[in-house]
């Protein structure tokens, strides 16, 4: 019989080899994490507190009329490392070549473009919640879009030139940044990621729903503004944009979903979360072959003191256990018995709309610009006597590349993003390293693994991620 990890013995230990060799590939790194603190979610501001929309079942008659694309870009979504056999068998050959080597079986390399190029990757794997195998679903839903043009931006020729494939992953490497300088030369830089973790009965459809529909509506939103990248405008289009899919999700009366979306115009990044999914921004410093997280949104969970208050407020009760979750309670109107939902920001879960969840979400805005001064200026120090300045000083902006993550909490329960990030950086920056797709293949594994040993095969949360490349600098490109 199969057991429960990936319904074998052999699956296991396969997974757990993974796990181990992407712990000594981090370990065995110089690339070690900054010292600095980073910057975590702030408090919502008042019109997050304040202004909140209730999810409300009777607006959910409200379509959008205009259903064609208002964006254009290279979309990724995300296949299965483990019950895709062929993504399986063609990610096991990826994993043995490195980054500056090439695979050579065509049709192995196109199913793997489907969910990835050397700067920018998606991955799921499917979880286990008991049952037959026959009977999992997978409701988790991730995708990658870079580049991200809204509207005519890029021009025709954005629309109508046929992207080359980034085919042999080595020589293709340099046709893949060749194809993302060229549609971005004349138009701001644009990216979107996002992932998005089902719960309850239908999750899977409302994630499958915010998945395709929210690169959409958002896009239509941002080519509506005037100007076209004030960041207080895109801020408010991206809190729009969960609230509009919020209302027009096909999520009955309980299925709902997180929602964690980085959003890049320009030198701004705009990252929205939407309950406990989690996105964060590293940079990586090749002089020091270091990582930092300098931001990671936070876990929009019940207990915390601004968001019991909007529950309590609006009627509902926080459970708050001596150890484990704090949830919101509500009566699951299927069954009548008591539920609780683990989370107080989500879009779909309408039982629990009037109780204060609400699918407006925590927006942060940081400006690329301002962390690469900062990176730069950072080790600076008082002018010594004579006048010099301390060697810090004059580390060039070409040593600092930035890069993105968003991940669901299948992923994140048992991979800290330290590991997340010191993994990704190899894959994007070290020669001998592996393949991005391999490294957040690796990280999937670490993570199932983890699952495996805290549940003993009882459970396994589903896991997706998305990792998007946000800035290379100029000299770093022509190299």
């Amino acid at each position: 019989m199969l057991s429960a990890f990936f319904r074998s013995t052999a699956s296991r230990r396969t997974s757990t080899s993974l796990a181990g060799a992407l712990v000594f590939s981090i370990s065995s790194r110089p690339a070690t994490a900054a010292s600095s603190t980073m910057m975590e979610a702030p408090p919502p501001t008042p019109r997050e507190t304040s202004s909140y929309s209730f999810k409300d079942k009777d607006n959910t008659n409200s379509k959008r009329k205009d259903v064609h694309c208002h964006y254009q870009g290279r979309i990724f979504y995300p296949q299965d490392i483990y019950y895709d056999k062929n993504v399986k068998e063609a990610l096991t050959k990826l994993r043995k070549v490195k980054r500056t080597e090439s695979l050579e079986n065509q049709k192995e390399l196109e199913l793997l473009e489907a969910s990835g190029s050397p700067q920018a990757a998606t991955l799921t794997l499917i979880g286990y919640k008991g049952g037959t195998l026959d009977s999992q679903i997978n409701q988790d839903r991730a995708v990658v879009i870079s580049p991200y043009q809204v509207g005519n931006e890029g021009g025709d020729a954005a629309g109508t030139k046929k992207r080359r494939r980034f085919t042999a992953f080595a020589a293709s490497r340099q046709q893949d940044e060749d194809d993302e300088s060229s549609s971005t030369t004349t138009t701001t830089p644009s990216r979107l990621i996002a992932v998005f973790d089902g719960h309850a009965r239908l999750g899977e459809k409302v994630s499958q729903y915010a998945v395709t529909e929210l690169p959409n509506v958002l896009a239509k939103k941002l080519d509506a503004l005037n100007p076209k990248d004030n960041p207080d405008a895109v801020k408010e289009a991206l809190i729009d944009t969960f609230i509009e899919i919020d209302r027009s999700c096909p999520g009955e009366v309980s299925g709902g979903c997180t929602a964690s979306v980085i959003l890049q115009r320009g030198s701004k990044v705009f990252v929205a979360n939407a309950g406990d999914s989690r996105s964060f921004l590293v940079v990586y410093r090749p002089s020091s072959q270091t990582v930092e997280i300098i931001y990671i949104s936070r876990e929009d969970k019940p207990h915390l003191p601004d968001e019991r208050k909007r529950v309590e407020e609006c009627g509902g009760q926080v459970f708050l256990p001596p150890l484990g979750i704090s949830r919101v309670l509500f009566t699951d109107p299927d069954s009548g018995m008591q539920s609780g939902l683990a989370m107080s920001r989500s879009i779909g879960d309408w039982a629990v709309g009037k109780l204060g969840v609400i699918p407006d979400p925590i927006v942060e805005v940081i400006d690329v610009d301002q962390v690469v001064e900062n990176q730069v200026l950072r080790d600076c120090q008082i002018p010594d006597e004579d006048g010099t300045m301390d060697a810090a000083c004059f580390i060039s902006s070409d040593d600092v590349h930035i890069f993105a993550v968003a991940a669901t909490d299948g992923l994140m329960d048992f991979a800290s993003p330290e590991v997340i990030a010191q993994a990704v950086a190899s894959s994007l920056y070290h020669d001998d390293a592996p393949y991005l797709l391999s490294a957040l293949e690796q990280l999937i594994y670490l993570a199932a693994s983890g699952w495996e040993k805290a549940k003993q095969g009882r459970y396994r949360d589903d896991i997706a991620i998305s990792v998007t490349e946000i800035r290379k600098p100029p000299m770093s490109s022509k190299q």
